[in-house]
């Protein structure tokens, strides 16, 4: 068993497979580039969650290389009608439009539309309703910046 798990590693180490993430945490390289990233302002509240985690993640600081412009598109689908004509399920979708910019000369290094779905059941109260959809959007809006953050730190090390 020993013998095989070791074969394997080398199998490994002779490809040029190279983690993009270190069992710390980000490389020391990679940090310092995620650190150099400007996050713009997001408008709304879900913009303003999105904005706090990617700051969170990049852990920003110094010298700012790069600015990262987002914008968020939501928009939600009813489904599952019942007899009466009232819908059962909501879809909510969130769109976040990525531009990643260098400082130094204004070019664009990648523009992408990044998507994320769920749905939840519509009930009789309407505050359960609304909370539901207010938690979805913030979930998604997580799932989002986490994305963007790979995103990001995929871009680097391409580069």
């Amino acid at each position: 068993m020993r013998i095989i798990a070791l074969i394997s590693l080398m199998l490994i180490s002779a490809c040029g497979f190279r983690p993009l993430y270190e069992a710390g945490g980000s490389s020391a390289a990679m940090q310092a580039k995620l650190a150099a990233v400007e996050v713009g302002p997001i408008p709304d509240r879900l913009g303003q969650i999105m904005r706090n985690r990617l700051i969170d993640r990049l852990n920003a600081s110094g010298a700012v290389d790069y600015t990262l412009a987002v914008v968020l598109r939501q928009s939600s689908e009813g489904f599952g009608v019942r007899p009466d004509a009232a819908i059962t399920q909501e879809q909510l979708t969130l769109v976040a439009a990525i531009k990643l910019t260098s400082n130094e000369d204004g070019t664009v290094l990648f523009e992408q539309e990044l998507r994320a779905r769920t749905s939840f059941d519509i009930v009789q109260s309407d505050f359960s309703t609304v909370t539901q959809r207010e938690d979805s959007a913030r979930r998604l809006v997580l799932e989002l910046a986490e994305r963007i953050h790979r995103r990001l730190a995929l871009q680097f090390a391409k580069n």
